[in-house]
Formats: C-alpha cells, sequence, structure tokens
C-alpha cells in the first residue's frame, strides 16, 4: 500500500483526538471551575527518498503529543449562597480529600455532608470532603454558621509549576513530581457568594473545531486519492 494511505489515516485519526478535546471543553462551558485544555501535535518521522542529484524528505503524518490545561482564570458569578466559594488567582486550588488523597480543584461549589460519626462536614460536589491549611477536614454547625468564618477554614494551595497537576475528572487536578508539592497560601483571598466560571471561551473553541475539522477533511481526502490511484492500479494489470 502507498504511504499517502498511510498518512492519511494516521492524520485522520489524530485529528480526531484533537476534536475530542475541543468538544470536551465545549461541553465544559458551563462547569464551575472547569479549565480548558488544549492539544497540540508534533511530526511523525521523516523518511528520506533520494533522487540521482538531491534528497527528498516523506513525511508519515502527525501525532497527538500532549494535552496541555490552560490555567486561565474563569469570570467571577455572584450565586448569593452561602457555601459557594471562589478564589480569583490562577494559581491558587481548593484542597478536597480523596480516596485518592487530597486533590485540588477550582470549583468552589461546596455542600454540608453528614458523616458517619453524626457530624456535618464540609464537602465539594463531585465527592469528598473540604480540607484547612493542614489537610484536615472542615466540621460545621448546619443549625449555626457563618460563611465568612467557614471561608477563613478553608485551604488554599498553590504548587511552583501548576502547570504539572494533572487533571482527574469532576474539576480535580492531581500534584505530580513535575508540579512540586502542595504550598499553602497565606491569608488567601477567598470569595463567599461568588463562584468562579468555566475559564473556556467559546470563540477559541469555535476556531480549532474548524481548524482540526478543516485537517480532517484533507486527511480523509488523502486517503479517497490514494484508494482511487490503487484502483486505477490494479485495473491496469
Amino acid at each position: 500500500m502507498i504511504t499517502s494511505f498511510y498518512t492519511g489515516a494516521t492524520g485522520a485519526i489524530q485529528s480526531q483526538r484533537g476534536l475530542d478535546v475541543a468538544a470536551n471543553n465545549i461541553a465544559n462551558v458551563s462547569t464551575n471551575g472547569y479549565k480548558a485544555q488544549r492539544a497540540t501535535f508534533e511530526d511523525l518521522l521523516y523518511t528520506n527518498l533520494r533522487t540521482d542529484n538531491q534528497e527528498l524528505k516523506a513525511g508519515h503524518g502527525a501525532k497527538l503529543n500532549k494535552t496541555d490545561v490552560l490555567h486561565q482564570e474563569g469570570t467571577p458569578r455572584a450565586t448569593g449562597r452561602n457555601l459557594d466559594f471562589a478564589v480569583f488567582d490562577a494559581r491558587s486550588f481548593f484542597g478536597v480529600m480523596t480516596e485518592d488523597g487530597i486533590q485540588y480543584t477550582k470549583n468552589g461549589n461546596f455542600s454540608l455532608s453528614q458523616q458517619v460519626d453524626g457530624q456535618f462536614y464540609l464537602a465539594y460536589a463531585g465527592g469528598g470532603n473540604v480540607v484547612d491549611a493542614a489537610g484536615n477536614p472542615i466540621k460545621v454547625d448546619p443549625n449555626h454558621y457563618d460563611q465568612g468564618e467557614i471561608a477563613s477554614k478553608i485551604g488554599v494551595f498553590t504548587f511552583a509549576n501548576v502547570d504539572g497537576l494533572t487533571p482527574n475528572g469532576s474539576c480535580l487536578f492531581r500534584g505530580t513530581a513535575t508540579s512540586g508539592n502542595p504550598l499553602v497560601v497565606e491569608n488567601p483571598q477567598v470569595r463567599t457568594g461568588y463562584l468562579e466560571s468555566s475559564a473556556v471561551d467559546i470563540a477559541d473553541e469555535m476556531i480549532e473545531v474548524i481548524q482540526l475539522q478543516k485537517a480532517f477533511q484533507l486527511n480523509t481526502r488523502m486517503i479517497q486519492i490514494s484508494d482511487e490511484i490503487m484502483q486505477t492500479i490494479n485495473n491496469l494489470r
């Protein structure tokens, strides 16, 4: 089979993966604290084609190299709800205790959850208790609490390299060796009655979709032309 067939097939598959990333961003345009992701591609190996007087190179398409998280601040949105909190700093996150340890989020849509000990704790919408600066769950009296007092107890964390954080679903991020250890933010400016909106820019996503769609169409057209050439060659035999 001619090389162009494989090159087109590879390009179409990778373009589809890029479209999946953009589609996921668009689907989360209304998700509180969501950070957009961006697919980046790189060329596959080139093959040297020798001729009489020069060397030509034939490419083999591209592949999805990585998916980066764009840590940009979302727009503040007033909700008036007592248990909604926001920290408007692209490098700062709330801590949430999960089954996999403490993870980090920008979504401050919290609630009260009664635990097996009968006490109520501040809980994350995606599951798990919100923690204080020491990594301990935050107890709340459901009959009498002050949102300002709760805000002062919520732990806010940052990292030396926020780009090293790994998305883990439900708007949660997991720390890695690349991100470094979590650092407690001293005197964080936590706003009550607010949520950070999704940081997805729908205009940018539509541009990304159009570009990836054109790349997909180009690669599928290459496959079609390659198939037509093979049919023509076979008919000549």
